[in-house]
Formats: structure tokens, sequence, C-alpha cells
């Protein structure tokens, strides 16, 4: 029987037992010195590993025996992101850990049957799910010993408090049917775009973007005031090389792995790749965890399917957007016949078109202080193929199933802020109060390994991070209100978190890319 992983919300608060003995298995593991590959300092450093920002953190000196230059190549600085490997490395990554964490538990007498709690925080019949769990912000276990579990890197708001909105942690991302995207302006994909190994990407898959960029720099945060140049300055969440050492790292990231399971669920189109390059992993490095007992072993996408296969399953996997069915409701809104909506569902879903670019801005936008607009100034063909997308007739048509696809792309994003969060919004009404127009929101940025991305000496050469914003919907809504203009498009930037000059914060180009279906 596979072990079950459940809402840690919906465990008894603060001290359930499993969250006790994570807490007390987290502290054995802390004791452990790096040079062990089931330490916590270890297991950390698989996901990113800077020797200078640790030994200022102080979890190394200029002395700290380290495992061999062997088992660091072979382990260490492995973590996927901004590429179709993001959920299955992560996924052995948690495997790995969890099985780690529940070997220290039996040794320390705790239960064979435990398992790794997860944070739902986008459970919006939970009034506590956007808080921290509570154990996290304990000053001591309940035998009054420190609390593991506590960090003080760990700033959130600014204050060491965590504040999430709905909005920071909406789960879009399941409406995406495709794992993989074609990148190039349009859909990146649920899991991320097609690449080879990639430490730190460019292009983010749209639940790595959101929420799980989001919820690394809204717990991470960074110190009030402090340097923004400086590494010093931030949370251990909010950058890729220490995010691993804060141990609500794993509850957020089985979280993201549950939310894997959903997207499959909810869909019958919804799959995974069945490309070799995807199952059997990059040819370039081979993925791998180390056991409980020191060993190693090495996995591939293709492992990491069937989590029965892996010894656990969660108590959850119900569709939290209730299965909406767009394509129905435009139909409705447009008032076509039932009998449309029934023809157009007979066509084969086909691969996703090209992108094609329909409009960009002129220059950089330079993000700081409150709020900041920029146009999108929009080519006439072009931009006349994609109002005849929406028209009714064109919908009910049956050489197309929905609207052309649009995507608000954020190119070149450059900065040194990990933490940096933003708002985008899309002809936002002028003086309109942007919480007052959700109808208008293209999406949430948030900037979690931006300052690696900047450096000229980085795997992007300095050319940052890029974000695609479907605004599909947005469109469409503007195209039935005749409120959308064949011109332009007015874009602005409302910060989420305090953003000032000194962070560096640019877009290179604002750009929209329409991507037939």
């Amino acid at each position: 029987m596979p072990r079950t992983r459940k809402n840690v919300w919906k465990l008894t608060q603060p001290w359930d037992d499993t969250v006790l003995w994570y807490a007390k298995a987290v502290g054995e593991l802390q004791k452990r010195p790096i040079s062990d590959l089931t330490s916590w300092a270890s297991l950390g450093a698989m996901h990113g590993f800077d020797p200078d920002l640790w030994t200022a953190f102080g979890y190394l000196t200029p002395t700290t025996p380290l495992p061999s230059s062997t088992a660091q190549a072979r382990f260490w600085k492995q973590c996927q992101h901004q590429c179709w490997y993001f959920l299955p490395w992560h996924r052995g990554y948690l495997s790995a850990f969890e099985a780690i964490v529940l070997a220290a538990v039996v040794k320390l007498g705790g239960p064979a049957d435990w398992a790794l709690p997860y944070w739902n925080y986008s459970d919006g019949q939970d009034v506590n799910a956007l808080s921290l769990p509570t154990a996290f912000a304990a000053a001591t276990l309940p035998d009054g010993s420190a609390n593991p579990l506590l960090v003080s890197r760990r700033y959130g708001d600014g204050t060491g408090n965590v504040v999430i909105t709905p909005a920071d942690v909406a789960l879009n991302a399941l409406r995406e049917t495709q794992f993989s995207g074609t990148g190039g302006g349009g859909s990146t994909g649920f899991g991320g775009p097609q690449t080879t190994f990639q430490h730190d990407g460019t292009d983010n898959g749209q639940l790595e973007r959101q929420p799980h960029n989001g919820v690394h720099g809204l717990v991470g945060g960074m110190i009030p005031n402090a340097d923004p140049n400086d590494p010093q300055s931030y949370g251990l969440m909010s950058m890729p090389d220490t995010a691993a050492l804060d141990p609500i790292f794993w509850l957020h990231h089985a979280n993201i792995d549950r939310l894997w399971e959903v997207w499959l669920k909810r869909s019958a189109s919804d799959d995974n790749p069945t490309d070799t390059q995807w199952l059997n992993g990059p040819t370039d490095r081979t993925f791998a965890m180390p056991k409980p007992d020191g060993s190693g072993y090495d996995f591939a996408a293709a492992d990491m399917l069937d989590t029965t296969k892996l010894d656990y399953v969660y108590d959850d996997t119900s569709d939290p957007l209730g299965n909406v069915d767009r394509l129905a409701l435009r139909t409705k809104r447009l008032g076509l016949p039932s009998a449309t909506l029934a023809s157009v569902r007979e066509i084969p879903m086909a691969e996703q078109k090209p992108a094609e670019l329909v409009g960009a801005n002129d220059s950089a936008v330079q993000i700081s202080g409150g709020a900041v607009e920029t146009q999108v100034k929009m080519d006439a063909g072009v931009s006349g193929k994609l109002r005849s997308s929406f028209s009714a007739s064109s919908v009910a048509a049956t050489a197309a199933k929905e609207p052309d696809r649009v995507f608000l792309n954020l190119e070149n994003i450059r900065g040194v802020n990990d933490s940096a969060v933003f708002y985008v919004y899309v002809n936002l009404p002028k003086d309109a109060k942007p919480e007052d127009n959700p109808d208008h929101l293209a999406g949430v940025v948030s900037l979690f390994g931006v300052r690696k991305a900047t450096r000229s000496d980085s795997a992007h050469g300095g050319n940052g991070i890029n974000e695609s914003l479907e605004i599909t919907d947005v469109i469409d809504k503007l195209h039935l209100n005749n409120a959308l203009d064949a011109d332009h498009l007015n874009i602005r930037f409302v910060s989420r978190t305090a953003i000032k000059p000194g962070d560096g914060i640019s877009v290179g180009r604002v750009s929209v890319y329409r991507q037939g279906q």
C-alpha cells in the first residue's frame, strides 16, 4: 500500500505527528556533515550551490570537508528549471529526499508509513491555506527544543510575515492542454519547453511560472532597505542556490508535484510527452540521487510517471477549476447553437502551430515604484487575422476549434532582485484600481533566478529570462465588449513587492503573439 501525502493544513496544527516527525528528522539531517550525501546541506546543494554565499550564510567554512569532486559533479547543482525536465527531475528529487527523511523518522522511532505533507496554498475552501503552515514559524518543538523548521532567512514581506494572495497562486496553468510548448512567442506548455539538461534556463513552463516561482519569492523575500546587489539581502527561498535549505521548500514542491497529477487527471487530452528524449532524459548529463544508505542511483523521466511505483499517492487530486470548458462557455456567450459545439468537438486535436508576431513595444521598460506603462503597437494585417479568429463566424466554422491563443511575452527580463514580483495588466482603464479589474490581469510574474540569468558569465549570457503570459481570455472579453483597439494594446506593470531603481529590473521587449489552433 503506497504511503499517502496529505495537505498540511488538513492536519492538526501546529504539531500533528506527521509534521513533528518531519521536524525531528530535519534536525537529524542537519547534524550530518555536508560530506555525507544524505545530509541536509548536501541535499540542498543538489538543487543549487554557491560556496561564497553558503559560507556567508554559515553553512560552510573555508575548511569544511566537502564530498569528492566526482560526487559533486554527479549529484550537486542538478535542478532543472525553465525546461520540460522541471517536473520529472523535481519528482525524483522529492522521492529521494522523502526516502532519506523516512529512514531518519524510523530510526528515531517514528512510523514506517510516514509521508511528506504538501502545502496547498491555492485551496480556496480553506481560509488558512495562503498562510505559512503554523509549525514553520514556531520557535520551539513541543518539548521546548529548538525548531528545525524555523529559519531566520525567511523574510516574506520584509517583516517575517508571509503574505500570499489568491492571485499570486492562481492555477491558470491547469488550463494548458500541452505538456511541452512550442515556444517562439507562443505557449511554453504546462511542463516547460523542450531542452537538453537545463540547470538554469530561459523560458518558464506555465506551472513553473505560477504558482511555483511566486511562492519562492513571496516566502523568501528580502531584508527591507538592504542592498539589492548583495545576495545576502535575500531569503533562502528567494534564490535557486539556497532555496532547498528552507524546510518549507519540500512542502512547496510536493504541492507542485501534486498539481502535475491534478493536470493529468482533469482532462483526457492532458498527457505526458512520449518523446524518447524526454522519457530517457538528456544525453549531456544523467540525473542522479542518493539512497538513504549514501549510495547513488540514476533515473530518467520514464521512471517518474507512476507515483505508486515510488510508494506514494496524494490524498486529493481533484480538479480545483471544475474542469471548466472554455469553448462551451464562449459558444454560450456568443449565442451559438449547441450543435456548433458538437461539430467542433469532432475535429481531432492538432499539433500546436508556430506563433506569429502581432506587435511589440518600441523600447525596454524599467520597472520600479508603483506602476509603469508601455504600448504594444499591432501590425494591421496580423491584428486583423487575430480579430477575425474571435468572430462568431470563425468560431462556428468547423475549420477551427477555438479562437487564436494570444500570448503577451516579456522578453529578456533582467535585474538583481530574485524576490521581485509584479502584476501585468492589459488595457486597464485610466485611473482604474488594478485590484478592481481582474478581467484585465494578464498574469503574475516572479523573478526567481533572475540574478544569475542577468550575469554575463551565466548560461543565459546575460540575456535574462522570458515570460509568456496567455491573454486569450482577456483579448476575448475585450473583443466581445467592442473594446479591442486594432492598433495597440496598453500594458501596465504594477509592483506586487517593493521594487526600487537599484533592483535594476527591466523588460527588454514586450510583444504579443497569436498562435492558431
